[in-house]
């Protein structure tokens, strides 16, 4: 661990679609903790109720304010300050209605060059832990996703009703690990597929990697932080004193596993005095300032803080004055001013000055109260005096007054025909200009429209304004040309079909809040699907009965020292039944048992695993050296396949029941960077045939050395293809697109025949297409429903 001034780190702010400069939700704060030691706190946060945009740099800035790692332990210290903001916004949001409510999700990393770096979450939040690089260049990572859901107790805001609990990690001790700190929303592009392809990247290139799918949220955060070495120059901290001593526990352990019975109360007590030989901030309070608040009768063992230190738990006593308060004294009014205004008045406690003595009457009455003796018949009031006047003059002053409101009417009439005549007088090219850059907007907003019926009210829009231009000047290019842009784009949305009735399949929320399910296999009567986060491999029956084949972790083999790792590709073989000498086989291989249809799984390490009915049986893979990677597995009958991303070839090895024979290159070599799934499919003709799709969006064909061509007819490309598939009837190919939530339908040359998008799919993993029946299983991110094929297709 080094020194926090040499740690590398940067951030990047996506607002409407683009990169901005500003960042409020970043913050970073340096101090010394008891020993006279360095600590840099980096702070993520975001806004979690339509009120708190305002006041989300205030909020970082607080937490930096209330972090002290001089005085108890750097968990203590970031426990402490994340509870006073929480009871600080609490009070805001009790004296303020729904619309103004300030709640926030934070994600902070404390470091320390004596121990690995800690982890914070409290409310939504996503952290991603990388370590060193190892083998194939790859980091083992930790993810730390907490969306906003009502079983996940650390999802929930700072500043909201329900109890708040914040969640420590210990980051990795490595040299050339990061730790990546994201909003919420940007939880679902950390997917299997991107995890490994940030674990391959330094610190300095992961966000530049997630950059282009940023792009597509509203509004994200990312802040990346090296644990290891950087760039500037070595800043040692000081000397601790001789008789300096450190009170706080060790910053590995938890302070929730403290006993309260172990603290004495003399010790509680003087844990929260502050250090006279610490360097002391500025603006710190005076100690005799909080016993002085103290109400009547309380003694300082009394006190909410000794009183919490003997309970062994934080509790932030905090009771603030009326927002109107505030706008009197002349402070802004936001959710932490009250902690400043009560500070100050408790420093300056207001004093009210006595009152001087009275030595003349309040008021001189005079003679405004009559006396019973006067005579009332008098009158109380004088008579006005009354004088004609002569009309000449009073015309006079009308003609003036007529000609200063012609004079003001003329000034009016020049000022509207400055500033309303270049629009007026504006040319027919300018008009067209206008009406082509509104036709511009709207195509890029139906890009970002979150509904299909939105995208086409969209594009319907700027397909008239590009019409209206087109009838002033009948020949603009730019017209003509966006024109067949948005057509395009139409027509595209129009093959858009519903999902129709969604038949609940298997729910697997049961198995944990990790989980994320992705890639789709169906064979043998069942359907296996991989979760990419809990690393296990599902087992789906008709009926809806779940089963775990394979889990990351797992023992395996007789000696139990064998250990799986996680699951990353699946492949179903089909193997056809004997057909003797006919079919070539000869008597001896027919007198041997027949092979079974198998479920073939690749793991992170790489191993390969086969599993039947009868259990999970690891098949070595042979000159596993030749391969730069294992990315991905396929079959077919008699072969399998295996992806090497790094070598840039697909490598074929026959199957012998258990066995595998030695790789030969079915793909030569190419460019397969970014390569994540392969499938393999039989010609009528015998030829074999691969599919590869990309991180990228591209989607490849390949036979043999040859890469057939395999152009998409789509306007809006693929963000995040994924769970290929092939029809056994007609040779289309099905693709989920993981960032538009989409199923294609793609014939052979590349022409989208339909596509499959709804609301309730906006989450889409996978999908398996069973052309036979009829039926589509569609993997969403905890459950597995059914849906029909679109009219046309079964």
């Amino acid at each position: 661990m080094t020194q926090p001034s040499e740690i590398l780190s940067s951030q990047l702010r996506i607002l409407a679609g683009r990169a901005v400069e500003e960042a409020p939700q970043v913050g970073f704060v340096e101090k010394r903790d008891q020993m006279g030691r360095l600590v840099r706190l980096s702070i993520l946060a975001e806004s979690a109720a339509a009120g708190a945009d305002e006041f989300v740099d205030q909020f970082v800035r607080r937490l930096g304010e209330l972090f002290e790692p001089g005085e108890r332990s750097l968990t203590g210290a970031m426990r402490l300050a994340v509870d006073t903001a929480h009871e600080e916004l609490r009070a805001w949001n009790r004296q303020h209605l729904p619309d103004e409510h300030a709640m926030y999700g934070v994600s902070f990393l404390i470091q320390r060059a004596d121990q690995p770096a800690i982890l914070g979450q409290a409310g939504p939040s996503v952290g991603l832990l990388a370590g060193d690089a190892g083998l194939a260049g790859l980091r083992p990572t930790a993810l730390h996703a907490h969306p906003r859901r009502e079983d996940d107790l650390v999802s929930h805001p700072v500043g909201s009703s329900d109890q708040l609990h914040v969640e420590f990690a210990s980051a990795p001790q490595a040299s050339n690990g990061w730790a990546l700190l994201l909003t919420s929303n940007t939880a679902a592009l950390l997917d299997a597929e991107a995890r490994v392809s940030l674990s391959r990247l330094a610190v300095n290139e992961t966000l530049q990697h997630l950059y282009p799918v940023m792009l597509n949220l509203r509004d994200a955060t990312g802040l990346v932080v090296g644990l290891g070495p950087g760039s500037a120059p070595t800043q040692s901290a000081p000397e601790p004193q001789a008789e300096a001593t450190e009170t706080d526990v060790d910053d590995s352990e938890d302070f929730d596993d403290l006993d309260p019975d172990d603290l004495d109360p003399e010790d509680a007590e003087s844990s929260f005095e502050p250090d006279a030989r610490s360097d002391r901030r500025q603006d710190a309070p005076d100690p005799t300032i909080q016993q002085s608040a103290l109400t009547p009768g309380q003694t300082p063992e009394d006190s909410p803080l000794a009183a919490n230190a003997r309970g062994g738990h934080w509790e932030v006593a905090f009771d603030p004055p009326p927002a109107g308060e505030l706008e009197v004294a002349g402070w802004p009014v936001n959710p932490f001013a009250v902690a400043h205004v009560a500070e100050v008045q408790t420093m300056s406690p207001p004093v009210a000055a006595a009152a001087p003595p009275l030595t003349r009457p309040i008021m001189e009455l005079g003679r405004a109260i009559p006396s019973l003796l006067e005579n009332r018949r008098d009158p109380v009031v004088d008579p006005p005096d009354i004088r004609p006047r002569d009309p000449g003059p009073r015309g006079g002053a009308a003609r003036r007054v007529g000609l200063v409101l012609a004079g003001m009417v003329v000034i009016l009439v020049g000022v509207a025909a400055v500033l309303l005549g270049p629009s007026l007088l504006q040319s027919d090219d300018d008009q067209v200009s206008a009406r082509i850059e509104r036709a511009r907007n709207g195509l890029a907003a139906s890009q970002l429209a979150a509904t299909t019926d939105a995208a086409t009210l969209a594009l319907e829009d700027a397909l008239g304004d590009v019409e209206s231009a087109l009838e002033i000047n009948p020949l603009a290019a730019d017209a003509l040309q966006l024109r067949e842009e948005i057509e395009a784009v139409l027509a595209e949305l129009h093959l858009v079909q519903s999902p129709g009735l969604l038949t609940p399949l298997a729910d697997l929320t049961r198995y944990g809040p990790a989980l994320a399910l992705g890639t789709v296999r169906f064979g043998g009567g069942r359907a296996f699907v991989l979760d990419d986060a809990g690393g296990r491999v599902f087992s789906v029956s008709d009926d809806g009965a779940v089963t775990v084949i394979f889990l990351e972790g797992e023992s395996l083999g007789l000696s139990g020292q064998l250990r799986a790792g996680k699951p990353i590709s699946l492949a179903w073989q089909s193997v056809p039944p004997p057909g003797g000498a006919a079919n070539g086989q000869s008597a001896a291989s027919a007198s041997l048992p027949a092979a079974e249809d198998a479920l073939w799984i690749l793991d992170s390490h790489p191993r390969l695993y086969r599993w039947t009915a009868s259990g999970v049986l690891l098949v070595p893979i042979p000159d596993l050296v030749r391969l730069g990677s294992v990315d991905a597995v396929a079959a077919t009958a008699g072969s399998i396949y295996l992806l090497d991303q790094a070598g840039g070839a697909v490598w074929r090895f026959a199957v012998d029941r258990a066995e595998l024979g030695p790789p030969v290159r079915a793909v030569g070599r190419t460019d397969l960077l970014n390569a994540t799934e392969l499938v393999a499919a039989v010609t009528p003709s015998g030829a074999v045939e691969f599919l590869v799709a990309s991180s990228d969006g591209r989607l490849r064909r390949f036979a043999g050395d040859e890469e057939l061509p395999l152009a998409l007819d789509l306007e809006r490309p693929l963000l995040s293809p994924a769970s290929l598939s092939l029809g056994a009837q007609s040779g289309l190919v099905y693709i989920v697109d993981r960032g538009e939530g989409r199923l294609l339908a793609v014939g052979p040359d590349g022409g989208v025949v339909s596509q499959i998008q709804s609301a309730e799919l906006a989450d889409l993993r996978g999908a398996w297409v069973d052309e036979q029946s009829g039926q589509i299983m569609y993997a969403l991110p905890s459950s597995i429903v059914v849906g029909r094929l679109p009219d046309g297709q079964e």
